[in-house]
This record gives structure tokens, sequence and C-alpha cells, in this order.
């Protein structure tokens, strides 16, 4: 019995059957693998497609919010313009009235300069009389 053992070719894998035929195992293990290939090859390209999709629509996205942030940029340089506008409006005419004051000060300190000094009261109503020690 124990030539018999020897005699029978080992199994390849504890759960192979007993009497199998190799080259129909290698045969069925090799359209196995194309069709593993075959079928991860397709997935992948499944996977791939999709991600274009994703891609793409992401895209559209971003060149959407671009506009929309050109847009806004656009409206928003146009407020800052018209405020600026009317800030420096507002500055000018400060500047102008600030001008005219110190020029009305001037024509009013140069008028001054011209007329004489009133005479302080002490001096208009004369000298003091003494009183007599009448208290």
């Amino acid at each position: 019995m124990s030539m018999q053992a020897q005699t029978q070719p080992r199994r390849p894998s504890p759960y192979a059957p007993v009497n199998s035929n190799p080259l129909r195992l290698a045969n069925a293990t090799i359209q196995a693998v194309d069709q593993l290939g075959l079928a991860t090859a397709d997935e992948i390209e499944k996977t791939a497609d999709e991600i274009m999709r994703g891609a793409t629509e992401v895209a559209d996205k971003l060149r959407e919010l671009a506009d929309a942030i050109r847009q806004h940029a656009q409206i928003a340089s146009e407020q800052v313009a018209g405020f600026c506008s009317k800030a420096t409006s507002v500055f000018e005419s400060v500047i102008e009235l600030r001008e005219s004051l110190v020029n009305q000060d001037v024509v009013e300190a140069e008028k001054a300069d011209d007329e004489p000094l009133p005479l302080p009261k002490f001096i208009a109503n004369g000298p003091a009389e003494p009183d007599n020690g009448e208290r």
C-alpha cells in the first residue's frame, strides 16, 4: 500500500478534487484569469468614465462660479467708484469751504486793523473822583 500512495500525484491544493485532470484544470484557470482580467478592465473603464463625468460637472460649476464672481466684482467696482467720486467731491467741498472761511477771517482781520480800537470803559468815563471818606 505504501507504494500506491507514492505513485499517486500530490494534489495542488487540499480543496482540489481528488481525480482532477491537470490539463483541464490549467485550461479552466487560464479562462478564469482571462475573464477576471476583462471584467476588471471593464470596471476600471467604467470608473474612469464616471470620474470624467464628475470632473466635467465640477469644471462646469467652477466656470459658473467664476462668471458669477466676475459679475459681482464689476458691480462692486462700480459701487466703489461711485462712493469714491462722492467722497472726493465732499472732500473738495470741505477744502473750498475751509479756504473761504480762512479768506473771510483774513478780510475781517484787515478791516479790524484799519479801525481804531475802542477805548476801555474806564478811560471813556474819565478820572475817578475821591469819595471824601463817606461811608
